[in-house]
This record gives structure tokens, C-alpha cells and sequence, in this order.
């Protein structure tokens, strides 16, 4: 019985140290955000992941002015382009420089027209075929 009281003392304390180390390499990791391209795009449909590439966009126009980034929105959430809760974060990514790309098809299944958007909205036909376009120039995309 004291063998396994031991045992058991002993499988706790190096499990412990284990987990210990590993996390202490996750944070390190977690800290190592310098990009390395000028080229960017990220596909988006929802408003939560539209509000966290624009974060994204402006943190990496401004460590990189010249770096081209864009966000590509299609779906349901062109509706909600409008919303005047979203449009200070939309117009902040204009000023930071981030590109916005709006999905026509996306737009005419919702009753939407690139008229009744801000200026600033690039349209583009499908924005799938646009992504591809985008990778064959060499861009890093993601699809969130």
C-alpha cells in the first residue's frame, strides 16, 4: 500500500512538471507574431470573424504599411454591412488600409447593391473564384 501511496505521489509530481513545461512553451510561442509576406486576404461570413480580421488587417498595415491586406465578405452577413454599430470598424479599416472586398452574387441574393455600401467596398462577381485568384498571385489566405 505505501509503494502505491508513493507511486501515485510520484506519477503527480512529474505530470505536473510536464504540464508546467508545456505551457511555459505555448506562451512562448503565443508571442512570436512578426509576418513575414506583403500579400494577404481572409475569406469571412460572419460579423465576429469580420471584427477580428479588420484587427487583424490594421495590426498588420501598421507594422507593415506596404503590405496588401483584404478581407473578402460574402454570404448572409453583406445585410449587415449597413449596421451603423459596424460601420466606425469599417471605416477604421479604410483608414488603416485594409481592403474591402464585398461578394456581388452575395449581394444580389440579399437585396443588397454596392450602391447602398460605403464607398470604400471593392465588389468582385464570386469571391470564391476571387480567393483563387488571390492564392495563384501568391497571396496567404484563410477562410474563417
Amino acid at each position: 500500500m505505501r509503494k502505491l501511496v508513493l507511486a501515485i505521489a510520484l506519477c503527480s509530481i512529474v505530470s505536473t512538471q510536464a504540464v508546467a513545461f508545456n505551457t511555459s512553451k505555448v506562451s512562448t510561442i503565443a508571442y512570436e507574431q512578426d509576418t513575414k509576406g506583403d500579400k494577404y486576404a481572409i475569406l469571412v461570413q460572419s460579423i465576429k470573424n469580420l471584427r477580428s480580421s479588420i484587427m487583424t488587417g490594421s495590426e498588420i498595415k501598421k507594422a507593415n504599411p506596404k503590405a496588401d491586406f483584404q478581407i473578402v465578405i460574402m454570404g448572409q452577413m453583406v445585410q449587415e454591412l449597413n449596421n451603423k454599430e459596424l460601420r466606425a470598424e469599417l471605416d477604421a479599416a479604410d483608414k488603416a488600409g485594409v481592403k474591402l472586398v464585398v461578394c456581388e452574387f452575395a449581394l444580389k441574393v440579399y437585396g443588397v447593391t454596392l450602391n447602398d455600401l460605403p464607398l470604400y467596398f471593392i465588389g468582385t462577381p464570386n469571391a470564391h473564384k476571387y480567393m483563387f485568384q488571390l492564392n495563384e498571385n501568391k497571396y496567404n489566405t484563410l477562410s474563417i
